[in-house]
């Protein structure tokens, strides 16, 4: 099954008739999209890590939001996976978004520094997470977000590293 991007920019679904076919539409962009090519973020890094478990995780959810600990048990989530197109923009810098960096943190210690491009369109909040590495990104996941989240979990301990895009 080709994939369709309805005019809000998003993957449109409207002809898929069960979540097996919408997964389907969702691998078929993301293989064309993503894995198989080049991405260069705005400022100038080369992103890597659109893997087959990227993908999964990106398009599933946790019935518990709330324990980050917790796997993501739900095999598909239809407004994670609508989104996908944007993921490209917003790494790019086609769409505005902002970045902070954010210290992600094992045994006390900070392991690795994790960049968040955030996307604001209306109401509505995305949320691009990568692992910085030297000189390349490594994506990490990619799910819509709410002002709430935003402003306690990226504004209340991230750095704003600047604003990518138009």
């Amino acid at each position: 099954m080709s994939y369709t991007i309805g005019s809000d920019g998003y993957l449109d679904f409207s002809k898929c008739s069960n979540d097996n076919e919408k997964i389907d539409q969702c691998w078929e962009f993301y293989r064309k999209n993503l894995a198989d090519t080049c991405i260069v973020a705005a400022d100038g890094k080369t992103v890597r890590g659109f893997t087959e478990e990227t993908f999964t995780h990106i398009i599933s959810g946790s019935s518990n939001r709330y324990d980050p600990a917790m796997e993501h048990d739900i095999d598909f989530v239809e407004c994670r996976a609508r989104a996908l197109p944007v993921i490209a923009k917003a790494i790019t810098g086609a769409v505005q978004s902002r970045v902070y960096r954010v210290p992600h943190y094992r045994g006390g210690k900070t392991v690795v520094r994790r960049n968040l491009v955030v996307i604001e369109i209306g109401f509505e909040y995305f949320v691009v997470v990568m692992d910085e590495l030297e000189e390349k990104y490594r994506i990490r996941t990619a799910f819509p977000s709410n002002k709430g989240y935003v402003d306690k979990r990226i504004r209340a301990i991230g750095v704003n590293v600047g604003t990518w895009g138009k």
